[in-house]
């Protein structure tokens, strides 16, 4: 069998590149210098012991070694940054934002794809300046979120890593449906189809919406697994049937991660951690909404929903050993980050959470989410460099967060 000779051309060219990429990394890592952060205690994000008298050194985009200083040498020609005294922690992770959502109402009626765009990139600056060196966005316009992606991609925009489900998939009718960020289709090959486009656009993470049907959350899930696509459900809220379904549906379809902590029976939880589905209960926006008196009335009066419902929830879920991670979501007033994000982190620790391990709930947990956990979310050698640098001691108090000194995305240093 003779092939065309464009065949040829193009299984050559395609080696060629490959060739001259592996080329190019080899040189790029020579060349690049290595900088030595001395001194300080690690936080590694594994949930160890912290380190007093560590050493990371980072050449490139990536960490080569973190460890004692006993253990761990400097190449003499290291840029060397002194930081005893202060903490060494992974970067944070947020699972649950919405980056272009407007910090007042009048902007959502005004939006161009530019300004959504800025306003996203502006809040995700405070995020970097922060120490939040990654967001998961689960809803925003697709213009905005593709410039973003392609920008960050192309090197053009050096900020907190963002990673995008551009619109919410949900039917005729159901949550958020008519929002901007949101589709709107029906049966299980419009939902098939809808995933698709969301690959095409450049997406590697996708978001149902209830009311959906089994045979539409399933050929969701399905299709986005096949594309190697991450895939998240809201779970239930005021879209949910009663009584309550859509949580149940979306974990037997088979999705990976299930957001907020909203009425659920029992055995919904169950099946969660027998499947091994994920959380990001997104608890202090809840309390924030219910002492602003904005939760619909109909889940407060009819449905007797509470803040104790959630923190019940979120108990049974720890019980159960359902693996959760940070997420603010705080679409009331867009104004409350980046502080939201530590409240949350404050908010773990009030249920019971030890402050080691919500810092792994905030780092290696929401790398696991996102599906990088063998990139991102701990500091250890071969990892991406997303690392913040704070003063003082975030296992005595969770104060000295939000603030750091340093903060390193990709093996870019940032100094604040």
């Amino acid at each position: 069998m003779r092939f065309p000779r464009t065949v040829f051309v193009a299984v050559a060219l395609l080696f060629l590149g490959a060739a001259l990429t592996q080329a190019q990394e080899k040189q790029e890592k020579k060349e690049a210098p290595v900088i030595a952060l001395t001194g300080g205690t690690l936080i590694d994000g594994n949930g160890g012991a912290p380190v007093p008298d560590a050493v990371v050194l980072i050449q490139g985009r990536k960490i080569l070694q973190a460890g004692p200083a006993a253990t761990v040498k400097v190449p003499e020609k290291a840029e060397k940054i002194d930081v005893r005294g202060k903490s060494i922690l992974p970067g944070f992770i947020d699972c649950h934002i919405h980056t272009t959502y407007p910090f007042d109402e009048g902007q959502y009626f005004t939006d161009t794809d530019a300004s959504t765009t800025l306003r996203a990139l502006y809040l995700m600056n405070l995020y970097l300046k922060s120490g939040v060196t990654s967001v998961r966005d689960v809803g925003s316009n697709v213009p905005s979120m593709q410039g973003l992606v392609g920008a960050q991609a192309a090197g053009y925009v050096d900020s907190t890593r963002l990673f995008a489900c551009g619109d919410v998939i949900t039917v005729t009718g159901g949550h958020g449906d008519g929002l901007k960020g949101t589709s709107a289709v029906n049966g299980p090959w419009e939902w098939r189809k809808a995933v698709r486009q969301m690959n095409k656009d450049g997406f590697g993470h996708i978001k149902i919406s209830p009311t959906f049907t089994l045979e539409e959350a399933a050929a969701a899930v399905d299709e986005a697994k096949t594309l190697g696509m991450r895939i998240t459900a809201h779970g239930g809220g005021f879209s949910d049937t009663t009584p309550t379904t859509m949580t149940r549906v979306a974990v037997q379809a088979g999705v990976q991660c299930i957001e907020h902590l909203n009425e659920m029976e029992d055995d919904v939880l169950d099946l969660m951690a027998q499947k091994g589905v994920y959380n990001v209960p997104t608890m202090a926006v809840y309390r924030n909404l219910y002492k602003a008196g904005l939760t619909p009335r109909v889940l407060v009066e009819k449905r007797h929903w509470s803040q104790a419902m959630h923190e019940t929830l979120f108990r049974k879920a720890r019980e159960r050993r359902i693996l959760m991670g940070i997420g603010t979501d705080c679409v009331i007033d867009m104004k409350h980050y980046p502080a939201i994000y530590f409240d949350e982190l404050k908010y773990f620790v009030e249920l019971g959470v030890s402050p080691m391990e919500t810092i792994v709930t905030a780092t290696k947990n929401g790398a696991i989410i996102l599906g990088k956990a063998d990139e991102l979310g701990t500091i250890e050698a071969g990892k991406l460099a997303d690392i913040q640098v704070v003063k003082g001691d975030p296992l005595k108090s969770f104060d000295v967060l939000g603030n750091p000194e340093i903060v390193i995305v990709d093996g870019r240093v940032h100094r604040y």
